[in-house]
């Protein structure tokens, strides 16, 4: 237990107490004390914020250090009690997702602090990384290991690699060969019958 925190707690709950206790003696109708009330909330959500912190400190080891990074030049406070708690509780990829709405809105977004705070707990949560294995050149790179030459012999032996070789008779390149030279013949033999045909 962190009493430090604790009492920071306690602080903060006293003056949310006072801000309301204020409001209720007056009792005045206008929308001033509906900013009180506002600001009674803020400060009873750090002093929950603190709380937590007294019981389990925040742990944000699990947080990519590229996303702490994108957080702070993006203007959220990460010296926030209430924002690092936020940031512990949720996954990698919710954080991610809050910060690249930020990025695209940034012109959009004047409070980015309690626009962080509203948005990270409704990301999803998504499975970070590409999703196909990027290849790189050195993975083609195959080491060159030649097969042992006993190796290779019994390979040949135990499937009778020479017997069938023995059997093909014709190679890809002989049976192209052949083909040229059928249709080398079948042309002459057209031009003869079409010789043929015109001493007729």
């Amino acid at each position: 237990m962190d009493y430090e925190h604790l009492k920071k707690a306690i602080e903060l709950l006293i003056n949310a107490t006072k801000y309301l206790e204020d409001i209720v003696s007056e009792y005045p109708t206008n929308k001033a004390n509906n900013q009180i009330v506002e600001n009674a909330k803020e400060t009873i959500k750090k002093a929950m914020a603190e709380m937590s912190v007294a019981v389990k400190p925040p742990i944000t080891n699990h947080i990519p250090d590229e996303f702490l990074a994108r957080a702070e030049k993006l203007g959220i406070p990460l010296d926030d009690i209430e924002v690092i708690v936020a940031i512990s509780e949720h996954h990698p990829s919710q954080l991610a997702g809050v910060l690249a709405e930020i990025e695209n809105l940034a012109k959009k977004i004047k409070h980015r602090r309690k626009y962080f705070m509203l948005r990270l707990p409704e990301m999803p949560i998504e499975k970070l990384g590409p999703r196909l294995p990027i290849v790189k050149a050195t993975d083609l790179n195959w080491p060159k290991k030649t097969i042992p030459k006993e190796y290779r012999e019994a390979i040949k032996a135990k499937y009778k690699i020479d017997r069938v070789m023995k059997k093909r008779p014709y190679s890809r390149t002989s049976i192209l060969e052949k083909n040229q030279g059928a249709e080398k013949t079948l042309a002459k033999s057209k031009a003869g019958e079409n010789n043929y045909n015109l001493d007729q």
